[in-house]
């Protein structure tokens, strides 16, 4: 923190050898990042690599030679051109790119600069194209463009639809438009971010000199800025914000104050909880689980959802309610145990300094959001925290909370004495699809962020399960699952690839996401894949369990598969099935295979 606060770069270097000293297991995963720009970025190396180690990541950071986009992209050189990036970052300016904007008067305004801009258009088309023809499953971050710290005539600049300002703004929309088009480009908004920095991002004095634009402040704010970008691709998001409602939700204490002493509605201090609630809902929609966490009786906490005038939140917006005298850490650890999710899936917000302490010792894993009981910190945390930071919103996670919300409804079925039957009425639909570019938002998701049943537990890149689909005789799977419930999307994952040449495939991944646990969705995707097997004329089938602190759930599962082991130790226990059968689906899954791979 003081090498971040200083911005000193003796002390950010210390601070790199501390890090450095950790256990590999301490440091985050390795992470090689790829860096192409137009200015020179070598002299933030140091503070970039502090703050990707902060996420934490063991981050390999590449530049590409300055100014060379295309030509690096279509043919990189040197010894490093073997490496598989996890993602790579195009970072360009203006002052480069378009130099004409910065004098437009010199350069035919407005007809010159309107055709430079038409160019530069082109030009992200192409890199976009690029990228993808050259290095395709590789992510690519591509910067959008800052207004100039240093413009003359600022106000002339602003008056025409093809002036300077006019023309940054019309690139910008144009990297946003690609991107949305464009699957696995990200947006890295340096536009955005320059905005809310200020002037003080910038020193001309030293882009000048070392063309570098960055100030010492403002090297530490991009570092930070590019280090949150990248961050959902290294550390998975919490998926559950767990909350308190006196004083969070609305301001007062219903068992004291009553309903009509609440504060809430759109004036101080009414109006900041407001905005918190107006953020918890976005945050839901997104797909973030809301639970109910309070000390207060039950009857009194609905009644204030049901008569104050101005709540936004619903009672039902939560998918799990534990109002009671209990020890809020009690009642997240039943949560937890009801949503079949971990506890480091949480973060928690609550005014009480003494309930946040407490969970703070008591579950160590949970994310504590706020720091103080002030409202407008509590609102503050919302606004800055990166916990929930994804690329994009999938139609699984917003299907997340009702899914979420019907497990009460399945569980409630689930008394039955014949559990097959159970298991039929709830009227499954899965379907078997390939894995490609329509679902692979999705699976890399999965493979980052699934930890119970999942067999091997390896966090792979885009470019890593892009490679494993290439290989001639790869089966990449996923499953999509609907009940009487509703649409639950892809939820089951299995990438098989072949081993050298001896007619072997091999299990590189087998997961299915904790929502579907306890309904057989694996013996389906499992049938299905080796009804491929089949066709494919393997021989031989290898697996293997890597058992982790979260993963128990699966230790034996190979075993009921009809595996035999062949080794056991205690990183590993490898199976081995040859030769290889074809087994039935569930009777109680209506099984569709959309996959055409022969």
């Amino acid at each position: 923190m003081e090498a971040v606060e200083s911005a000193s770069l003796a002390k950010t270097r210390r601070a790199l050898r501390l890090l450095q000293e950790l256990g590999s297991d301490q440091r985050g995963p390795v992470f090689d990042v790829e860096i192409l720009s137009t200015y020179n970025l070598e002299p933030l190396l140091p503070v970039l690599q502090l703050a990707m180690s902060c996420l934490p990541s063991q981050a390999c950071l590449r530049l590409a030679p300055l100014d060379n986009i295309e030509a690096h992209i279509a043919h990189p050189a040197g010894s490093g051109s073997q490496t598989v990036s996890n993602a790579r970052i195009i970072i360009w300016r203006i002052e480069e790119v378009l130099p004409e904007a910065l004098y437009p008067f010199s350069h035919g305004f407005p007809e010159g600069l309107s055709a430079r801009v038409d160019q530069l258009l082109e030009r992200i088309e192409r890199v976009i194209a690029l990228h993808k023809r050259s290095t395709p499953g590789i992510p690519l971050f591509l910067s959008t463009m800052a207004l100039p710290v240093y413009f003359a005539n600022p106000l002339s600049a602003a008056q025409h639809s093809a002036g300077p300002f006019a023309s940054v703004s019309r690139v910008n929309q144009k990297i946003y438009e690609v991107a949305t088009r464009s699957d696995g480009v990200h947006i890295l908004d340096l536009a955005s971010w320059a905005a809310m920095e200020g002037r003080g991002h910038a020193d001309a004095t030293v882009d000048f000199l070392a063309r570098q634009p960055l100030s010492a402040n403002g090297q530490v704010g991009f570092a930070l800025f590019i280090a949150r970008c990248l961050r959902p691709l290294v550390v998975p998001t919490r998926k559950v914000l767990a909350v308190d409602l006196d004083n969070t939700l609305w301001g007062g204490v219903v068992g004291e104050d009553g309903v009509n002493g609440l504060k809430l509605g759109h004036e101080f201090p009414g109006n900041v909880h407001l905005r918190i609630q107006r953020e918890l809902l976005e945050l839901r929609h997104r797909g973030v689980l809301l639970v109910l966490l309070s000390k207060n009786n039950e009857a009194d906490a609905q009644q204030a959802f049901d008569l104050l005038r101005d709540m936004i939140l619903k009672w039902d917006d939560f998918v799990a309610r534990k109002i009671n005298w209990n020890h809020k850490h009690e009642n997240l650890r039943e949560a937890a145990r009801e949503l079949g999710l971990g506890l480091d899936s949480f973060a928690f917000l609550d005014d009480s300094d003494y309930e946040r302490e407490q969970m703070r010792q008591a579950i160590p894993e949970v994310l504590i959001l706020n720091e103080t009981s002030d409202p407008l910190q509590t609102l503050r945390a919302l606004w800055e925290t990166d916990a929930f930071d994804s690329f994009f919103v999938s139609s699984e996670d917003r299907l997340r909370h009702e899914d979420y919300a019907l497990r009460g409804a399945r569980n409630a079925e689930a008394h039955r004495d014949d559990l097959k039957a159970f298991l039929k009425s709830l009227e499954m639909e899965a379907t078997i699809e390939e894995i490609g570019p329509s679902n692979m938002e999705r699976v890399v998701t999965m493979l980052g962020k699934t930890n119970q049943f999942n067999l091997t537990t390896r966090r792979h890149s885009r470019a890593q399960v892009q490679a494993m689909m290439e290989l001639p005789g790869s089966i990449p799977l996923a499953l999509r699952l609907r009940d009487k419930f509703g649409d639950q999307g892809i939820i089951a994952l299995l990438l098989a690839i072949p081993s050298e040449g001896n007619g072997t495939l091999v299990v590189d991944s087998f997961l299915v996401s904790c929502r579907a646990l306890g309904r057989g969705i694996e013996d389906a995707l499992w049938a299905a894949m080796l009804r491929r097997v089949d066709r494919q004329n393997v021989r031989r089938l290898d697996a293997e369990y890597i058992p982790t602190a979260k993963n128990s759930i699966v230790a034996n599962l190979y075993d009921r598969l009809g595996l035999q082991r062949v080794e056991h130790n205690l990183s590993s226990t490898r199976y081995v099935s040859a030769p290889v059968p074809v087994v039935e689906f569930p009777s109680w899954i209506a099984v569709k295979d959309d996959t055409n791979k022969p």
